[in-house]
């Protein structure tokens, strides 16, 4: 419940406040709240603390996708977040393993004064270096929030904010509309030709 409303509400916070921003700022306050989620020991205490944890943990990481759309060339919008994402699922995959293993070495005392397995500790040092890392690695990035992305065509350019329609012709934008038509390499100026032939045709 607290990952469904904290992505909801600081994704919406996000088209004002910043991607970037929102995605430190929640990042650091999932941080913060690491000891309610670790320290209490009544089931009301825990499930508190859980639940505004995850509230901004999932605030954090439900920004992600839009953030690494907009930063995405747009010849590769569709598979650059989700490549992102897998790798870094590949590279933390050894995680679980790394905490379960940490924690059958360290026993703590619990409640009852029996010396247990210390879960908590090791998964509250785990969660505080996951969130400072990603707040330190977004806030020293960029942001191009509001980017169209929509309206650029990969390989050709900007077919415009209503989107290709018929009898629209469709010009190279970035480097290819600012050479002269001697460096235009012919490639591309057949490309252009013929999408711009099909839509003609098309409109009669």
């Amino acid at each position: 419940t607290g990952a469904t409303v904290g992505g909801t509400f600081i994704g919406y916070v996000s088209q004002s406040f910043g991607r970037r921003r929102s995605i430190v700022l929640a990042a650091l306050l999932a941080g913060c709240l690491i000891p309610a989620w670790i320290l209490p020991t009544s089931e009301g205490g825990l499930s508190a603390g859980s639940f505004f944890l995850q509230f901004f943990v999932q605030g954090a990481w439900g920004v992600i996708p839009v953030h690494l759309n907009e930063l995405s060339p747009p010849a590769f919008r569709a598979s650059f977040p989700g490549v992102a994402y897998q790798i870094g699922n590949m590279i933390s995959s050894p995680a679980a393993e790394m905490v379960t293993g940490i924690s059958g070495r360290i026993h703590i005392a619990g409640p009852n004064g029996k010396r247990v397995e210390a879960f908590g500790p090791v998964m509250g040092v785990s969660t505080a270096i996951i969130a400072t890392g990603l707040a330190i690695w977004t806030a020293i990035g960029h942001e191009q929030r509001g980017s169209h992305f929509e309206h650029e065509v990969a390989g050709v350019g900007h077919v415009g904010e209503d989107g290709p329609s018929h009898g629209d012709e469709i010009k190279p934008s970035g480097a290819s509309a600012t050479r002269s038509s001697s460096d235009v390499e012919k490639g591309d100026m057949k490309e252009i030709e013929a999408h711009n032939a099909q839509t003609s045709h098309a409109a009669k």
